[in-house]
């Protein structure tokens, strides 16, 4: 069974991940992790640091999370990062893959691959003028801001696009509103980050050295400016008017605060009801992972989003096998057909059940998990914690209603809702392991009992000399015949 479960990790891995990567065989993690310039890794890379800096060349893929990453060396594999912010100015050979907030890919940028693609969920994403991108580029966000050139199409969902240098194929594009005024609110939200990013208007825009050289489709609430040149047609689908961030704030229009509201209602409604039962039932377990969110933050949110994308190949391989191994054989058999499709739906039933729990806790108990632990810390600091029952309810509440106000914001709250669950499910997860491994060391209780001593039979002991008696008198001095006399006398 265990070798059947390796093998399972194994291949969900190699259909995750491609061409030739099955695992990271090197590992780093820590504050500060850095793979200097006259270093060379052999094989794929898994990083866990607060900063990572790539400097020398890793033969392979690169898999990591961190608050901020620098490529100024040589990838000749992949890239799989999750970060604050990722800048790349070193050679790439084959596809970027990124989820953070920002992420550039400044002048010297190099992707070597003849096909490589950029794929990435973020706030912002930049590539500066210099870097060329030889395949298609599928960004959603706040912005994509490409300067540099681009061989294949261009597929944007989010905010503001503009293109100021070549793009080969067709352009497919939803963007926002040019007439909308929430940048400067957002922009001032992520000031506390200092991430380097400068937020642009929403909209499309195609620069005066702007060139599409297939079809521009694009979706938004007004035209863009298009002052390029567009090879094929320019097809424009006009959408009502979104709400943005600063009617939201300022109250300006009552359907955007109400969206907001039932938006973070219903979110705080979820979160609370599975949070106060959690916390009834198993009131000293619920608060279990906290620790482990406390003291392994960054691990737990590694652990956590390689867990959830994994679990997506594993789940359809295991569907998989479960159909070859075991149904196929029963209906070549020609067995009952009854007995066939009760046994193929108990066994197809049993994997979606576990499927679906992992889900569950993934998306909602990791994000309650999150929440508790940021309400705990602001009564923590306003009122102190005395560990009663009733400030961890008070504590569940505010957090949970917190984390749903910003979870229910446009683009920041996807991002924010992602990093919580990768937290919470890390967590989650680092203590299940540690409780299996302890339960795996655990002594059984039958070696603890202790054993009568046996009986020494008679063969087995030892003749031993008799014992010397103690007599102080002294020996041959008492009842000495008559006339006895010492030979010296």
């Amino acid at each position: 069974m265990r070798r059947l479960f390796l093998s399972i990790v194994f291949i969900s891995i190699v259909l995750l991940f491609g061409r030739g990567a099955a695992w990271a065989r090197a590992i780093r993690q820590g504050d500060q992790c850095i793979i200097d310039t006259n270093e060379t890794i052999q094989g794929n890379l898994f990083t866990l640091c607060r900063t990572l800096q790539i400097r020398g060349t890793v033969n392979g893929d690169v898999l990591g999370a961190s608050t901020s990453a620098q490529i100024t060396g040589k990838v000749t594999g992949d890239i799989y990062m999750v970060a604050g912010q990722l800048e790349i100015s070193g050679e790439v050979g084959e596809d970027v893959h990124f989820a953070g907030a920002v992420l550039r890919l400044l002048p010297t940028a190099k992707l070597s691959g003849t096909s490589s693609d950029l794929m990435s969920l973020s706030l912002s994403t930049t590539v500066d003028a210099g870097t060329n991108i030889p395949g298609n580029i599928t960004a959603a966000g706040y912005q994509l801001v490409l300067n540099g050139t681009v061989g294949g199409e261009i597929s944007f969902w989010g905010s503001g696009l503009a293109i100021n240098n070549t793009v080969g194929g067709d352009v497919d594009a939803v963007v926002g509103d040019p007439q909308s005024t929430g940048v400067s609110q957002v922009q001032t939200l992520i000031v506390p980050f200092g991430w380097d990013v400068e937020l642009g208007n929403p909209g499309l825009m195609v620069g005066d050295t702007g060139a599409i050289g297939g079809h521009l489709k694009y979706t938004a609430g007004a035209p863009g400016t298009v002052s390029g040149k567009v090879t094929g047609d320019t097809v424009f689908t006009k959408v009502s008017s979104q709400p943005d961030l600063s009617q939201m704030i300022q109250n300006e229009n009552q359907d955007s605060v109400r969206l907001l509201a039932g938006a973070t209602v219903h979110e705080f409604a979820i979160l609370a009801l599975i949070g106060l039962i959690a916390l009834t039932i198993l009131p000293h377990h619920f608060l279990v992972p906290l620790r482990a969110l406390q003291s392994r933050t960054l691990p737990s949110t590694g652990v956590g989003m390689l867990a959830f994308i994994i679990s997506f190949p594993i789940t359809i391989v295991v569907l998989i096998l479960i159909v070859l191994v075991l149904i196929v054989p029963l209906v070549i058999l020609q067995l009952d057909g009854l007995f066939v499709f009760l046994f193929s739906g108990t066994l197809i039933g049993v994997w979606g059940g576990a499927a679906s729990v992992f889900y569950f806790t993934a998306i909602f108990v990791s994000r309650v998990v999150v929440a508790f632990m940021i309400g705990k810390i602001i009564v923590r600091g306003a009122v102190g914690d005395d560990g009663s029952q009733r400030i961890n309810y008070v504590a569940l509440l505010l957090g949970i209603f917190l984390l749903s106000l910003i979870v229910s914001l446009p683009v920041i709250g996807i991002i924010v809702s992602a990093v919580t669950a990768f937290m919470g499910l890390g967590a989650i997860l680092i203590v299940v392991n540690n409780q299996m491994r302890a339960l795996r060391d655990r002594v059984p209780t039958a070696a603890l009992r202790m054993k009568p001593a046996s009986p020494v039979r008679r063969i087995d002991a030892r003749s031993l000399p008799p014992p010397i008696l103690d007599d102080g008198r002294e020996p041959g001095m008492d009842n000495l015949p008559a006339g006895f006399e010492w030979w010296d006398d």
